[in-house]
């Protein structure tokens, strides 16, 4: 039960605490994490300076340890057989130089070892022919001086020599005499109390340089943020003043943006109209006329009689075949219900029928819905291309390609045959709407259109429109 409300109880203190940050001004949430920022860094800072002092310390314990070792000891080391080897004699004289002399207060002992381990000389004479491998013999007969701080020694737990005085334990190489060639290393444990008092000594000095620094830097910062709180909060007031200014300008910017797109969709549709209306009119008057009058023509002339390129029949069905092609283009099939795949498809279908020539085509990632002015824009799209396909390249080659990523829509006629500018002979057919009329309708949908030629390869029409403001 008592953790239970301990728990409850941290729970209501962190919340608390959250509730309390929130409620602190800028200003105030700033100061807070500029300073645990600062204090970790400064932290980290002191802590690292702390380290390398003591590490540079240590490093100049063992320097001064390994020269001592090798300028009075070393020479008390001989080789036989290449082993490293102390003779009885050479053994008493660091007898009584390193056992219950002055030196012997400061230093706790002495050894000198083989590459193997064993131990060739050491002051604790229990130790001496034994094989006691290390990581630290093998770093020092590479050449390294290894040094290391014991709190508590503990003579690698062989042996009942354990003092709490700290020592510094210190390995350093014995080199062959006139070469650098390692014969064996020395070990060399001295006192540290010396050593730890003044490192500790140092740290309290670094800490407090380290704190002081600190507590400067803080002071410098809170009379710069509140300096700086007065000019921000003046220059907020402003900022929230053009704010609001900017808010009501966007609104209504939102506004009109949305009547210009009615209007904009009103017109297409009013044009669409008006275009089947005039299609519709071509078809039910002249062409009927026409149909009439050809009718009329055909039965008062002689069957046998050849005609010439001014007959009057000849040039009234020619004039009728213009006039059917201009209402078959003004006419749009109902697109109302068609998707807009379904509607490009069916303005492919219709040209394929038209002129009796194939289109290529591929359509991806279309969306089920847009507007219903953009579906009839780029019905027209694909109407004008595949038109301009067939005048001018012959009908080789012809492909629509329509793909949407999300934000817009691609629409791309293309062909295999010469530039615009180089017709080839070809069935003429007249293109009821122009690409300046395709241009125009684009861009009033906020489009792009470009006309692409390479020599050899063909003309392609691409059409881009955004769907962002033409969606259904």
């Amino acid at each position: 039960m008592t953790y239970d409300l301990n728990h409850e109880g941290g729970r209501f203190g962190i919340g608390k605490l959250v509730r309390y940050w929130q409620r602190l001004d800028l200003k105030s949430q700033f100061l807070v994490v500029a300073a645990l920022i600062l204090l970790g860094s400064m932290a980290i800072l002191g802590e690292w300076l702390s380290s390398q002092i003591a590490a540079n310390q240590l490093r100049s314990r063992a320097e001064s340890g390994a020269l001592y070792m090798e300028g009075f000891l070393a020479r008390h080391v001989d080789e036989e057989n290449g082993r490293p080897l102390v003779v009885p004699e050479k053994q008493k004289e660091l007898d009584d130089l390193l056992i219950g002399t002055d030196l012997a207060k400061r230093v706790e002992g002495f050894r000198i070892w083989d590459k193997d381990g064993t131990v060739v000389y050491s002051t604790d004479k229990s130790l001496m022919g034994k094989r006691l491998p290390s990581e630290d013999i093998e770093r020092a007969f590479a050449g390294t001086v290894v040094a290391q701080l014991e709190e508590h020694h503990d003579d690698q737990g062989i042996a009942n020599e354990q003092t709490a005085r700290p020592l510094i334990e210190i390995y350093a190489p014995i080199y062959r005499p006139g070469n650098h060639d390692v014969i064996a290393v020395g070990e060399l444990y001295e006192e540290a109390e010396d050593f730890i008092a003044q490192r500790s000594r140092v740290q309290r000095s670094t800490w407090a340089l380290v704190g002081a620094t600190t507590l400067t830097i803080m002071a410098l910062l809170y009379l710069i943020v509140r300096r700086a709180s007065g000019i921000i909060n003046t220059q907020r007031e402003t900022l929230k003043s053009q704010l609001e200014n900017a808010q009501a300008l966007a609104d209504q910017n939102r506004s009109l943006r949305r009547t210009a797109d009615k209007a904009r969709m009103d017109a297409s549709k009013s044009n669409e109209t008006l275009l089947n209306r005039i299609g519709s009119d071509l078809h039910d008057g002249p062409v009927q006329v026409l149909s009439l009058l050809i009718l009329r023509l055909g039965q008062t002339s002689g069957a046998g009689n050849q005609r010439d390129e001014l007959d009057p029949s000849r040039l009234a069905s020619q004039v009728l075949s213009e006039l059917r092609e201009l209402s078959t283009g003004l006419v749009l099939p109902e697109l109302e219900n068609l998707s807009i795949e379904a509607a490009l498809k069916l303005a492919a279908q219709r040209h394929e029928y038209a002129t009796g020539s194939i289109v290529a085509a591929h359509y991806e990632n279309l969306p089920e819905k847009v507007a219903h002015p953009l579906k009839i824009c780029l019905y027209r799209v694909v109407q004008e291309g595949l038109n301009n396909a067939y005048r001018h390249a012959g009908a080789r080659g012809q492909r629509v390609e329509v793909s949407a990523d999300g934000s817009v829509i691609t629409v791309t006629v293309s062909d295999k045959g010469p530039s615009p500018d180089q017709p080839i002979a070809s069935a003429g057919r007249r293109h009821p709407l122009g690409l300046q009329g395709i241009r125009n309708r684009v861009e009033a949908f906020g489009g792009t259109v470009r006309i692409v030629h390479e020599p050899g390869a063909g003309t392609s029409l691409i059409v881009a429109v955004p769907l962002e403001s033409n969606s259904a």
